[in-house]
């Protein structure tokens, strides 16, 4: 086969374009700090990054739902903390009430103390937590209960309120406002209300009787708030399970994705020297022509 001087030329030229292309993506590699930049560099590589980079996003999201919810599940049993706080008290005054030897004026106080614990219940039932009411089923932008006079209104709805944690996994985290305040015949804010007008009429048999509503009482606050912390706990350990599940898939993607500095210098130094070898051969073997044989 003849080899003529536009072969030389285009092959020349050719080897040049292809070892500048090498060091271009040398040096892109080194300034963006990622291996692959484009889908064409490695497209299954490419694909696997885009894999990775969904699950953390997905992930990222689940620990902001778990954050989210393990906050409310936390609010929810420190508010009811404070609700065993005033059945215990309101217990104490009926201990005070039901040994019939206090006299009327003494009655009359500790069913204005009672009357404030009403008050103060029902601000407990009342908590939010990021402007959201915790014990308003679904309803969480209207306060499950308002207290006008000596009636006690609720404005909640039993709907569960419930968070994604996981794909397909979801978890109930809310309490209603009857499933912890008026649980069937134990109407806490009821049972206080009859204290009060016990202790007012200084009826201190009545007031006895109601001891064991009080057990039953502080019993059921202390069953859910249990149940709040054995929430809290499985939220607690998903979120640690979670955070080893990211930073595990982040190492991987980074081993996919992110450049070998050192490897792409030596890379690119050796790139560069084909570079310059072959622009200096070329330089040599396109140099004749027949100009120089007719001088």
């Amino acid at each position: 086969m003849r080899i003529t001087n536009r072969m030389l030329s285009n092959n020349a030229i050719r080897n040049i374009n292809r070892n500048l292309e090498n060091m271009a993506r040398a040096q892109e590699q080194m300034s963006s700090g990622k291996r692959v930049n484009r889908p064409s560099d490695d497209p299954i590589v490419v694909a696997r990054i885009l894999a990775f980079k969904t699950s953390i996003a997905a992930n990222d999201q689940y620990q902001k739902n778990m954050e989210d919810a393990k906050g409310w599940v936390d609010a929810s049993e420190g508010a009811l903390g404070m609700a065993t706080d005033v059945l215990q008290r309101a217990r104490e005054l009926a201990v005070y009430g039901a040994n019939g030897t206090m006299p009327d004026t003494s009655m009359k106080a500790l069913a204005a103390e009672v009357n404030q614990l009403i008050d103060e219940m029902v601000q407990i039932a009342n908590t939010s937590y990021g402007g959201r009411y915790l014990f308003g089923g679904s309803n969480t932008t209207t306060p499950p209960f308002s207290h006008t006079g000596d009636t006690i209104n609720p404005n909640y709805n039993t709907q569960d309120l419930e968070w994604e944690i996981a794909p397909q996994v979801t978890i109930t985290v809310n309490k209603n406002g009857g499933e912890v305040f008026q649980q069937g015949d134990n109407d806490i804010f009821q049972l206080l209300k009859e204290l009060r007008d016990d202790l007012d009429g200084g009826k201190n048999t009545d007031v006895s009787n109601l001891l064991g509503r009080f057990d039953q009482a502080i019993d059921h606050i202390l069953d859910i708030r249990a149940s709040l912390g054995a929430m809290s706990n499985r939220l607690e350990m998903s979120l640690s399970r979670l955070s080893d599940t990211q930073i595990s898939l982040t190492q991987t993607m980074s081993k996919l994705e992110d450049v070998d500095l050192a490897k792409a210098t030596i890379e690119y130094k050796n790139y560069e020297n084909v570079y310059l070898a072959s622009l200096a051969t070329s330089a040599k073997a396109l140099q004749p022509s027949l100009i120089d044989y007719l001088r």
